[in-house]
């Protein structure tokens, strides 16, 4: 098994390997035209897409430089891990590029991840209740996590660094429950998803360079579930994934076809004059913010989620 300076540097590689490749991306995707419009500014300037390939490369980067350093101790499922997160990346580029419906994306994640249900060990340990085992049902109900987690890091985005922050704070917040368990499988993903992230918000934060589009979103969420699973962290992932949870039944509201944007941008602030279907719209309905203030009153949200859930995890 790997040790903290292993880790340490997987990290740093991801890291690096973003700030090498997304100077070089960025004007690439803009004379491809794969540009968006950042609809939270009044003159809607033109960002770079696609931004998630970048993290994908980094991410695998720094994965196969602790494989390469050291052995995980179920290399088979990692390797099933590694499939089913790659998998959800290509979902969410193909939705980049061609759009896909939303049952597309909720089917074909559930598909990929079906390899990683029959791998996982059926039996897992739920407070209060012990060992339960779910037999044979782990073949559906793994791929059902991981499909809903990769759909529901889609779900709260639109917003300068928004998505990538949220995923570095639950992935801070599962690193520390693995070492905290010593169930450390699921820090080959979570460190260099970890050290992947941090570069590219660099990148992403307001004012944004370049967004991360649904390859990014898919990929991050099925990987923290994947990671999850991998240290036999069920609950406690579940937990932190809350914040996109409410999220869900606020989209519901309105059958998931709400955007997140806001409905008037000037001199700096966010109005959002519609029905609430999003937390970002709770956000600015509350008052006059700037994009950033929107975007650090989630972050707080979710940081006091997965602070609540580490401290529970501990004193259990």
């Amino acid at each position: 098994m790997a040790n903290a300076i292993e880790f340490g540097l997987s990290f740093a590689l991801s890291l690096v390997m973003i700030f090498v490749i997304i100077p070089w991306l960025i004007p690439k995707l803009r004379a491809k035209g794969m540009v968006g419009k950042d609809l939270n500014k009044p003159t809607h300037p033109e960002v770079a897409e696609l931004g998630g390939i970048a993290v994908v490369i980094a991410f695998f980067a720094g994965v196969s430089l602790l494989l390469a350093l050291d052995g995980v101790n179920d290399r088979e499922l990692l390797e099933v891990s590694l499939s089913t997160v790659l998998g959800a990346a290509f979902i969410g580029l193909i939705d980049d590029i061609f759009e896909l419906r939303q049952r597309q994306k909720a089917f074909f994640p559930f598909l990929l991840a079906l390899p990683l249900g029959a791998a996982l060990n059926p039996t897992i340990t739920i407070p209060y209740l012990g060992d339960v085992n779910f037999g044979s049902w782990m073949l559906v109900a793994a791929p059902f996590a991981i499909t809903c987690a990769a759909n529901a890091g889609n779900m709260l985005e639109g917003f300068n660094g928004l998505g990538t922050g949220l995923g570095i704070i639950m992935t801070t917040a599962l690193v520390s429950m693995a070492i905290l368990h010593d169930r450390l499988d699921g820090m080959f993903l979570l460190v260099p998803l970890l050290g992947a992230l941090v570069g590219f918000l660099w990148f992403n934060k307001f004012p944004a360079k370049i967004f991360p589009g649904d390859t990014l979103m898919l990929f991050m969420g099925a990987t923290i579930a994947a990671a999850g699973m991998l240290s036999s962290l069920y609950i406690q992932t579940t937990l932190i994934f809350m914040p996109l949870i409410l999220e869900f039944f606020l989209k519901s509201r309105g059958h998931f076809r709400a955007q997140n944007y806001c409905s008037e941008s000037s001199n700096g602030y966010l109005e959002y004059h519609g029905r609430i279907e999003s937390l970002t719209h709770l956000v600015m309905k509350s008052n006059k913010r700037t994009e950033q203030q929107v975007v650090s009153t989630i972050w707080l949200l979710e940081a006091v989620v997965c602070l609540v859930v580490v401290m529970v995890d501990i004193l259990l």
